[in-house]
């Protein structure tokens, strides 16, 4: 199985070579075939050494060969994720697949989807990362790749009865419905949530696209996961909505730290440095059986409560105010990043791989 794990690792490089220019160019507004590669600083044409994925980078020392400026860091970052992305996905499919007879189309064609739907991901987060931007023509894809998904499967069920003699039409039509059914809830869900956080804050705390990537996630891992059971589709959306908020306050973090720092915003500084040695305190000291007396467990549990209030509010006078202060963080790179881990976890919990 390692000959094909390092093929696959190749041609994840090389594929992320090529997200590279659709990033690039979705921004620039340019074809993502022509011209060819070329250095976005001199507009010299590249040769096709220097499109080696990672070492032509390592090679250079991360610096163009004509104009000698500095070439993005990006570049080696996506070409080695998606090759990792892609690695994990033929690990996670390759050992069944060798090791089973009748599954191997629906297998291969899980690890297809699992791989294109990466590729999408690391596109809309990359664009929507570097300028806030998401291109329409890749949510789309998303969410007609896990329309076409759907087709496919419920072409081979009702093929399958077909050949005995039974033509059970729900059986083709009930995987496509699903997916609808979860694109359409995944949609108007975010969306609800957009609009509502807009109207309350009185600025945009989501963007445009959000809805839709959330949309094209649900139809993509609804239709390889999730069909058959409404209520179980439901719940695992709203899991990895929240699950995206989490990653989302994760990565956001530190770039918010950064920016009150430069801001020189001592008190929300201190503030939130106040609550997480708190919090870290309350919870070992809980641990440790310190607060066994039910006085202090409630004493120690209200300050806790009403610093976390008091945070609240002041982070979000400071994204009602982001427009002057500059600290908002793309919410896409989170659903991607979920929609990614969703990918690698549903295949093992539901007994796939």
């Amino acid at each position: 199985m390692t000959p094909f794990l390092i093929f696959i690792f190749i041609t994840g490089l090389v594929i992320g070579s090529f997200l590279n220019v659709v990033i690039l160019r979705t921004l620039s507004n340019e074809s993502i075939v022509f011209p060819g590669s070329k250095c976005p600083k001199c507009q010299n044409p590249l040769k096709w050494w220097h499109n080696i994925p990672v070492f032509s980078y390592i090679f250079l020392r991360g610096k163009c060969a004509f104009c000698k400026e500095k070439i993005s860091i990006q570049y080696p970052i996506v070409e080695l994720l998606t090759g990792l992305i892609f690695t994990g996905f033929g690990y996670l499919y390759l050992n069944t697949i060798f090791n089973s007879n009748e599954s191997v189309p629906i297998l291969t064609l899980m690890f297809i989807v699992s791989v294109i739907a990466s590729s999408l991901f690391i596109v809309i987060s990359g664009t929507d990362f570097k300028e806030m931007l998401v291109s329409d023509i890749h949510t789309y894809s998303l969410i007609g790749l896990g329309i076409i998904y759907s087709i496919i499967i419920g072409s081979f069920a009702f093929y399958g009865d077909f050949k005995f003699g039974i033509t059970t039409w729900s059986l083709l039509f009930t995987p496509i419905l699903y997916t609808i059914c979860a694109i359409i809830f995944a949609f108007v869900f975010v969306e609800l949530i957009r609009r509502f956080c807009n109207f309350v804050m009185k600025t945009e705390t989501f963007g445009d696209g959000d809805s839709y990537i959330f949309a094209g996630i649900a139809g993509v891992v609804t239709s390889m996961f999730g069909a058959g059971d409404f209520r179980y589709l439901c719940v695992m959306l709203l899991i990895m909505f929240f699950m995206s908020v989490i990653l989302s306050v994760l990565i956001t973090f530190p770039f918010y730290m950064k920016k009150l720092l430069q801001e020189k915003n001592w008190f929300l500084t201190g503030l939130i440095s106040t609550f997480i040695i708190y919090t870290a305190g309350y919870f070992t000291a809980s641990s440790l059986g310190m607060l066994e007396s039910s006085v202090a467990l409630w004493i120690c549990t209200i300050i806790l409560v009403l610093l976390g209030i008091i945070l609240c509010i002041e982070i979000l006078k400071g994204i009602k105010n982001h427009g002057q202060t500059g600290t908002i963080i793309p919410f896409g790179p989170s659903l991607c990043l979920s929609g990614l881990i969703a990918l690698f976890i549903m295949p093992i919990l539901l007994g796939i791989v």
